[in-house]
């Protein structure tokens, strides 16, 4: 056999160095500490990729454009109930029970505010979408923010009645509110409080009658919260107008006195005494 050529040295010699073990380069005493950091970088790759890949999934956004939960196809973790695809399952299922609890709750609130008109508002719930999905989500918006200044208001301004309870809220007053007012007022109350809602129109002689009859009965029942709001804040029927309606247990309306001038007798005189005795046939005083 016939030595090598310089070039078929050359040619051996990097076939060599290339499928040499990295180790064999490594002092000996070195190799194991050499060996583990391979592995963990090799470890931290694979974690970085996993991580990459579940960022990527996650960037679908959810119906909920404001919220910064984001979320993946449900293919991607359906019938999943481990690893990083069942936390991404339970946090489907969270977010889907929230927007539910949510829209279930302004469905409630339209239909309590808006149903006094015979079914104007009714609309359907059939797919979840489309324009009165939006009216919700402003609607809660909206609702969210009335929510903070009543409480910031009630912080600076706390009126409770001492000599009794300190649980039970002290009125006296009538207020003025807008839709989510009104919402406000007939669900951030004790269950026993009764709510009092006087739906009036500016520019009826009518309305301006029975808010003048009703305000001393605001004055000498300061356990009943009294409220009054426009009939077009809320959408109600002007046919209906002035009405009364009356609220306890948080939000159960019980008392509906649609076009009220009409509950009082030919021959009485409409007065204070007359309202109080139709508040009290209703067991709303």
């Amino acid at each position: 056999m016939s030595n090598p050529t310089p070039a078929q040295e050359e040619f051996a010699a990097f076939l060599d160095k290339n499928s040499r073990d990295s180790l064999d380069e490594i002092h000996p005493e070195d190799r194991a500490s050499a060996a583990r950091e391979a592995a963990e970088h090799s470890e931290d790759e694979e974690d970085q990729y996993r991580a990459q890949k579940i960022d990527e999934a996650m960037r679908m956004p959810t119906m909920d454009s404001r919220t910064s939960l984001r979320l993946p196809p449900t293919s991607f973790d359906d019938g999943h109930s481990t690893g990083v695809k069942g936390v991404i399952a339970d946090a489907r299922s969270y977010e889907n029970a929230r927007q539910r609890t949510w829209k279930d709750k302004a469905r409630a609130v339209r239909r309590s505010v808006f149903g006094l008109e015979g079914g104007r508002h009714s609309g359907t719930d059939s797919d979840g979408s489309g324009p009165e999905d939006a009216d919700e989500e402003e609607f809660l918006n909206r609702w969210r923010e009335s929510r903070k200044r009543e409480l910031e208001e009630e912080s600076r301004n706390p009126v409770r009645n001492r000599r009794t309870s300190p649980s039970v809220r002290m009125y006296g007053r009538m207020e003025e509110v807008d839709a989510l007012g009104y919402l406000d007022s007939i669900e951030k109350v004790g269950r026993e409080t009764v709510v009092v809602v006087f739906v009036y129109d500016h520019q009826s002689e009518v309305s301006a009658a029975i808010e003048s009859a009703l305000v001393p009965l605001v004055s000498t029942h300061p356990t009943v919260r009294f409220v009054k709001v426009h009939y077009e804040e809320i959408e109600f029927d002007n046919a209906g107008v002035p009405a009364v309606l009356a609220y306890r247990n948080q939000g159960d309306l019980f008392a509906n006195l649609t076009g009220i001038l009409e509950l009082i007798p030919d021959e009485e005189d409409f007065d204070t005494d007359a309202l109080k005795k139709i508040f009290t046939k209703h067991d709303i005083l």
